[in-house]
């Protein structure tokens, strides 16, 4: 049998794609089952051999289509996908009969593989028993080598009665392994459900062939094996032949070489190869290791593949590899297809362990030997041969699988079940017999069916004295019982106890009655009535008779040779189910019960609960109220408004009303509505009261607060409720729109600032913080951060900012976050920059310039405004490009401890923008730069 093909298969749907021709002999190989040869696959498509090897082997590397061996002949069927886990192949099945477990093994004989590849093996397993089970489905740790190739060599299914399940064994096949024959088992084993019809074990073999690609060179040697061979067409040798084939070989080089063969992957016991024979210098004629060619020769080397007599029957695959001595490395491979064909040769014999019972069972053994060099299965029965079946037939082990060599027995137990069937005299009962064989490959058996004879021995000659005594005591036990139950009784005995009705309503105000008949009174004193566990709140009753009834029960018995009650009543009048035990006393032993009974379940039904007609949203969105400056906890239109309808509003001991997340969480306390006393003053001005007891309420106010989504339960208490309600209902989600998120304002030293300020560095002179306020609208639940110090602030305030005393960039935004999560942002960056140093005059007072562009004076900087500070305000228009020039030496009053003017000791701007500025700024106009008024102007030293 050839590897099954390792892709997916084709689907139904794929099936219908195929091209004409390929789709017609696949729909036809579908319909047969059991698979069709490639004489029907001529006949089929009306072409000559050649023609239709062709057309198969396309449809084989397709992937469409498998080749397997069946009854020595290789056959072809459809490879459809899998469906739900089952293979859809046709697969042999592996079902004893009376087994629960049917076990389908796909590949079910031996494949052949490659080395550096894959290949599945899959196991599908049916429990046709009564009860679930656990099966374990594994690779037997004899089988080492594939335990090794294989990442879950060990599964287990649960099965419940007639279902199925499969298990997929994946193996990968190194690169390094040695090409040979792997032996391995299957084991299906149910110990714990099923012991006595497990383990089922199924083997078989893989074949591993080299996967080697060369690149055949010109000057390379070539052989061909003759007679060819394939996997279609294997040489077939009858156990203990032999095949001879012919190895020719052909020196294609320009040296001289010598050549030899060998085969790794089989019994070196199994081949002989014969060199041509070489002559020595005097002559002689000796035997020769190798085949040696002159360039452009050809030769021959024979080679002889002879298997022993007890291989097993099958496809075998040697490699066979051919030597250069000229270059060792190169590697020349061929397949021999060998087929070794079937023995049958199966010994069957019967003998007869215990064939003579009393009350035993009999014993008879079954014995197999397998001569052949096939696996046999063989079915043993055991079947009745008359037409009244006397005995039970019982096989220990219905599936004998004998593997090629070995031997097999079960014992086969013939038990008599029909006791009174036994003769009660003579030599005794001949029970004749079959034990019927069956192949489950309908493979050949030299008889199918064996006699077997059973001798039941007769009854021994005491047993008619036991059959005597048991008689008369049977007669004896009968008269007593006549006797027993005709006697006059002298105990009470309850003959009725029973309610008055087996339904009761609570809405009518109903309470459970008993009615009961007590025979023999004159011995009767007490009697006592128990309700059952689930009867609440209901006390037991006792009444004392002493020949007359008690004052309590006059009403409702009269007593006389029989006591009879009725409608006798209890205190049962709660909704419920119910039970009553009655237990009848005497006097001699008031203590111990004579009789008693119980009631049949009686039930008291419950007031039907009102019912909730409406209840809803008086609208599905709602706009979230801006709080009051006056009262920030005043009711706006955020409050959710619910409009609902209940009937029987008698009924109503309580409204609870929940406001909950859509998650389920509890978003608002629940709100409480009592009508005991009526309607409560809460909803009158929401709710009115109808002619027919119905509740209508109109925008009545929920307990919620703040945006989000809500969700509103109601839950209906009855006045005959304890802790649940009778009834709850929910609305749909409900949306609460916040208020939009909105900066009012964002100043520094009470000014709107601009997006960028540039504060000019001048050494020992530091600058006090800046003063940051904010005021923010929006939900209450908004969060406003001043990023990236302080974080979370209030709505409204205001902070000292310090200013850096280093270069250095700082943003500060003013973040707002809605309750949805939207944000909005105001933001200002203040870079403080360091002046370069300014370079001493000459002794003759001339001024040295600056090897960069001069700045303007310190009358014409722009100035930062009084309080300036980050903001996301109107930016007004800056004199340097990037906002990088820098102050003079003096401050903006002309302050200079040198006495000049400001204009002294003027250094270059920092970003070298240009020797020219901007005009000095208007009165009232704010310019992007200028030192806070808490610049320290006085020198450190």
């Amino acid at each position: 049998m050839t590897q099954a093909d390792s892709r997916p298969g084709l689907s139904l749907a794929e099936v219908l794609t195929l091209p004409d021709e390929q789709r017609k002999i696949v729909q036809w190989m579908m319909r047969r089952s059991d698979g069709v040869s490639l004489v029907q696959v001529e006949s089929q498509i009306q072409e000559e051999t050649q023609n239709t090897l062709a057309f198969l082997d396309e449809l084989i590397d397709q992937g469409y289509i498998q080749e397997f061996l069946a009854d020595g002949e290789i056959k072809y069927r459809v490879n459809l996908a899998a469906k739900r886990g089952i293979q859809q192949q046709t697969l042999q099945q592996s079902l004893a009969p009376g087994s629960p477990l049917a076990v389908i093994y796909n590949p079910s004989g031996d494949l052949a593989v490659k080395t550096n590849s894959k290949f599945e093996i899959f196991v599908t397993v049916t429990n046709k028993g009564a009860e679930s089970a656990l099966i374990d489905v594994y690779i037997d740790e004899l089988s080492h080598q594939l335990i090794q190739w294989c990442d879950a060599p060990r599964q287990r299914l649960a099965l419940g009665p007639n279902s199925s399940g499969e298990v997929l064994f994946e193996f990968i096949v190194p690169a390094t392994a040695l090409p040979n024959i792997y032996n391995y088992v299957i084991v299906v084993d149910a110990p714990q459900h099923y012991p006595e019809h497990t383990p089922i074990r199924h083997t078989a073999k893989v074949q591993v062939i080299p996967e080697i690609e060369t690149v055949v060179r010109a000057s390379d040697p070539t052989f061909v094996l003759l007679p060819p061979t394939s996997s279609r067409s294997p040489a077939q040798i009858p156990p203990g032949g032999s095949l001879q084939v012919s190895v020719n070989v052909y020196n294609r080089s320009d040296r001289v070489d010598k050549f030899r063969l060998s085969c790794s992957d089989i019994d070196p016991t199994w081949l002989s190869i014969r060199y041509p024979e070489g002559l020595e210098t005097l002559g002689l004629i000796v035997p020769n290791m190798g085949l040696e060619l002159n360039p452009g020769e050809r030769g021959e080397i024979y080679l002889l593949l002879n298997p022993p007599y007890g291989i097993d029957a099958g496809l075998y695959y040697p490699t066979i590899r051919l030597h250069s001595a000229n270059n060792p490395d190169l590697v020349l491979l061929d397949v021999v297809y060998l087929e070794v064909m079937p023995i049958y040769m199966l010994n069957i014999e019967v003998l007869t362990i215990v064939g003579r019972v009393k009350r035993k069972a009999g014993i008879f053994e079954v014995k197999l030997a397998n001569n052949g060099n096939t696996t046999r299965e063989i079915v043993c029965n055991a079947l009745a041969t008359e037409e009244e079946k006397l005995c039970t037939y019982k096989t220990s082990q219905p599936v004998l699988r004998v593997l090629p060599g070995e031997r097999a027995n079960t014992q086969i137990t013939v038990k008599p079940d029909k006791w009174w069937k036994r003769p009660l005299f003579g030599s005794g009962k001949l029970i004749n017999f079959r034990i019927q064989l069956e192949d489950q490959q309908k493979l050949p058996l030299p008889n199918s069916t064996y006699p077997g004879t059973l001798i039941w021995e007769a009854r021994p000659w005491w047993q008619f004295l036991l059959l005597f005594i048991t008689f008369v005591g049977i007669v004896g036990t009968i008269i007593f019982l006549i006797w027993w139950a005709l006697r006059p009784s002298r105990s009470p005995r309850i003959e009725l106890f029973k309610a008055s009705d087996s339904i009761y309503e609570q809405a009518n105000g109903d309470f459970i009655r008993l009615n009961w008949n007590i025979r023999y009174t004159k011995y009767l004193y007490s009697i006592t009535i128990e309700p059952g566990e689930e009867a609440e709140g209901v006390q037991p009753r006792s009444y004392i008779f002493n020949g007359r009834v008690p004052d309590e029960l006059k009403p409702f018995c009269r007593m006389g040779e029989t006591l009879v009650c009725t409608n006798v009543p209890t205190e049962a009048r709660k909704a419920g189910n119910y039970k009553f035990l009655m237990k009848a006393f005497i006097p001699d032993r008031p203590e111990l019960e004579i009789d008693k009974r119980v009631t049949s379940e009686i039930r008291i039904n419950p007031v039907p609960p009102p019912k909730v007609l409406e209840f809803a949203s008086a609208q599905n969105a709602y706009q979230e109220a801006r709080p009051s400056l006056q009262n920030p906890n005043t009711i706006g239109p955020d409050v959710v408004r619910l409009n609902w309808r209940v009937t029987d509003i008698d009924k109503i001991r309580e409204v609870r009303i929940t406001g909950r997340s859509p998650e389920g969480d509890i978003t608002s306390p629940p709100q409480s509505y009592g009508f005991i006393q009526g309607l409560p003053k809460t909803l009158e001005k929401f709710c009115k009261t109808t002619n027919n007891s119905q509740l209508i309420c109109k925008n009545v106010p929920a307990n919620n607060r703040g945006a989000g989504d809500y969700t509103f339960e109601m839950q209906v208490f009855t006045r005959t409720d304890t802790d649940k309600p009778s009834v709850a209902l929910k609305t749909d989600v409900i949306k609460v729109q916040p208020q939009p998120s909105r900066i009012v304002d964002f100043k520094l030293n009470g000014a709107n600032p601009l997006p960028k300020y540039s504060i000019p560095l001048i050494p020992g002179k530091k600058f006090a913080p800046i003063t940051i306020s904010w005021k923010v609208e929006g939900s209450k639940n908004i969060k406003v951060e001043l990023l990236p110090a302080p974080g979370s602030v209030p709505v409204e305030g205001a902070i000292a900012y310090p200013i850096s005393d280093q270069p250095k960039s700082e943003t500060i935004t003013l973040q707002v976050t809605s309750p949805t999560g939207e944000k909005v942002t105001r933001s200002v960056t203040i870079d403080t920059i360091l002046l370069p140093p300014v370079e001493k005059p000459s002794d003759n007072n001339t001024p040295q310039l600056p090897k960069v562009a001069p700045v303007p004076p310190a009358n014409e900087l722009p100035a930062i405004p009084a309080g300036a500070a980050a903001g996301g305000g109107q930016s007004a228009s800056s004199p340097a490009a990037g906002g990088g020039a820098s102050a003079g030496g003096g401050n903006a009053s002309g302050s200079n401890p040198s006495g000049s003017n400001g204009n002294s000791g003027a250094t270059p701007a920092a970003s070298g923008t240009g020797p020219s500025a901007p005009a000095p700024s208007q009165p009232g106009q704010l310019s992007p730069l200028e030192l806070p008024p808490s610049y320290d102007s006085s020198p450190n030293r």
